[in-house]
């Protein structure tokens, strides 16, 4: 049998770590059967006691000596040109499988050793293996075929498995009957009573070594691998008795070929799964995660099977919602909250390939929608109040222009002088009434005005006068610093209007002695008009809602100003910014320059 990256019969695999060499050398020196490893000029690197104690001598004294000085001392002379020849044969590179020779005991009698020798040229190095010949093999193998542990046939014979047992000397004691077909199918010969590096002279020697640990150990040993007689997988048992080793092995090629199908199918479940977008992982019904997507994994960590409510909300318990489904085989869909990120959890139901009942879960982050919502909700409300403010505002018009011209009517006739006054009040109050419905509406209105091309140096610079005089009546001072920037194409109503607004509520910020800021200059690929007072601020909680409508610090304000402002740069396709701290509070209106 042949192996490819495992263990097995024609064993292609060399032990080249220390680990295995370690465990090898620990086999053999707890067992009676000699072990050495060699240098391939002849020296011995290791050797176990076996051999030493039986000729007298210590395991010290053959280290560093060649194999040819402990021939010659202590191998029988008939013996002496035959095992230096087999020595030679294994340090030219050949196995030597069988060869017999006598060694001299302190007694002076001989001792009968069976050799194997295997060369391992990569490692520069040859393993020497014998056991003790007792009795004439002749006897014992008859002996043996009596004995009832190895009368198996009747059990073994007809099965479909194959099933071969070798005795202590590596022979063919018995086959059964898809044994004995397999190998007179592949190896073209019959293999009962045949020695096994007969049948197979290429074998791995390290094949030898493990069923030797499995015979020494006297434990079983179980192992997958490929093998050329069957041209498959295989699953071999090795089973050792005092009398040998039986081997059982069963063709699972079919079974290799679906546990891969079934690997490879997993794996394309779960690339799938990691490429899914959100928080994706795979939890049993106790909540183990067994599975956790990419994104998972940057969020939080490796889930090393933990308990998802561990990992995601530092719980020692399940969620209300994940223990009302553990046992539901029913999709479900609800929301949850993670470190003040909203997410909408998706769960399916369903078994993996190998039939484990899993839970697919799926959160996907849904904070920005959340507020997205929130917003239209609010700017729905504020445009119905806006149409309704808007209608009301152009009813309310047409009465008040009536009263107010029967007022000068009444005026121009009423000659008492002191009458003259309260009328004069009386229009002045519905002038200043008008001038507010006007603002409002113009915080409305989404009728296309005229666009022109206007320098917003030449504009500041036409409007400084006003801010100035402004300015002096409330002892503040305004400082104007421009840059020279390209011109925008905007309607040079409506920026009059913005600059004229955000500079009236800086000075109104500020008390006297305060100086108000105007800037304008080029920021990337933004031209920027920039108001900054050194007034108190702006509390956070009406710094979120700056420019909505009717918001307003000021006593007797209108809050219309500002809104005014945000709708004038929203039809410019501006963006005003607003940072505010106890020294004063800055405006930017950011137009986008021109290509």
């Amino acid at each position: 049998m042949g192996a490819k990256n495992e263990i097995a019969f024609d064993g292609s695999i060399r032990v080249t770590s220390q680990e295995e060499l370690n465990k090898l050398k620990s086999v053999f020196s707890n067992f009676n059967y000699v072990f050495s490893i060699n240098s391939l000029d002849g020296r011995i690197q290791y050797i176990n006691s076996v051999l030493p104690t039986l000729l007298g001598d210590t395991q010290d004294s053959f280290i560093g000596q060649t194999a040819h000085e402990i021939i010659r001392r202590y191998v029988h002379s008939d013996d002496l040109e035959l095992t230096i020849q087999a020595v030679n044969t294994v340090i030219n590179g050949h196995r030597i499988h069988g060869f017999e020779n006598r060694y001299r005991l302190p007694d002076g009698s001989y001792q009968r050793f069976s050799w194997m020798l295997i060369p391992l040229i990569q490692e520069n190095v040859f393993y020497a293996i014998a056991y003790r010949i007792i009795e004439s093999s002749a006897m014992k193998e008859e002996e043996d075929l009596e004995r009832p542990d190895i009368k198996i046939h009747n059990v073994f014979h007809n099965i479909s498995d194959y099933f071969y047992v070798l005795d202590n000397e590596w022979k063919f004691v018995y086959v059964n009957t898809s044994s004995a077909q397999l190998f007179l199918e592949v190896l073209k010969q019959e293999t009962l009573g045949k020695f096994y590096w007969d049948i197979f002279p290429e074998t791995d020697d390290l094949y030898f070594l493990k069923f030797s640990e499995a015979k020494l150990a006297q434990k079983h040993i179980y192992f997958e691998a490929f093998s050329s007689l069957t041209d498959g997988w295989v699953r071999v048992n090795v089973y050792p008795s005092p009398e040998g080793l039986s081997i059982y092995f069963r063709d699972i090629s079919e079974q290799k070929k679906f546990e891969k199908s079934l690997e490879d199918e997993q794996k394309r479940l779960y690339a799938i799964l990691n490429g899914l977008p959100g928080l994706v992982y795979l939890r049993t019904h106790e909540g183990k995660v067994v599975f956790a997507n990419h994104t998972f994994k940057e969020s939080h960590g490796e889930p090393d099977n933990r308990k998802c409510y561990e990992i995601l909300f530092s719980k020692e318990e399940p969620c209300s919602h994940c223990q009302f489904n553990l046992a539901s085989n029913i999709s479900n869909q609800w929301q949850c909250v993670i470190k003040d990120t909203i997410y909408e959890v998706y769960q399916h139901p369903f078994d993996d390939l190998d039939g484990t009942p899993l839970f697919l879960m799926q959160l996907l982050d849904i904070t920005k929608r959340k507020l997205a919502e929130e917003e239209i909700a609010h700017l729905d409300r504020l445009n119905l109040v806006g149409e309704l403010a808007a209608s009301i505002a152009h009813e309310v018009r047409n009465p008040m222009t009536t009263v107010r011209g029967f007022l000068q009517i009444l005026k121009s006739k009423n000659s008492i002088p002191e009458n003259t006054e309260y009328y004069d009040l009386m229009i002045s109050e519905l002038d200043r009434a008008n001038s507010i419905l006007t603002e409002f509406l113009s915080v409305a209105k989404t009728s296309k005005q005229l666009f022109t091309q206007v320098k917003l140096n030449n504009l500041v610079d036409s409007l400084y006068p006003l801010v100035m005089a402004d300015a002096t009546n409330q002892d503040k001072q305004v400082l104007l610093d421009t840059e020279d920037v390209p011109e925008l194409s905007v309607n040079e109503r409506e920026m009059r209007q913005l600059v004229l607004n955000l500079t009236r509520n800086g000075l109104e910020a500020m008390s006297p002695k305060g100086i108000l800021t105007i800037r304008t200059y080029q920021d990337a690929d933004s031209i920027v008009l920039a108001v900054q007072d050194q007034g108190t601020g702006i509390s956070h909680e009406i710094l979120e809602r700056i420019g909505t409508p009717f918001q307003t610090t000021k006593e007797g304000g209108t809050g219309l100003g500002l809104s005014t402002c945000f709708a004038i740069a929203e039809r410019h396709n501006a963006k005003i910014e607003v940072t505010s701290s106890a020294s004063g509070t800055r405006f930017l209106v950011r137009f986008k320059g021109p290509l």
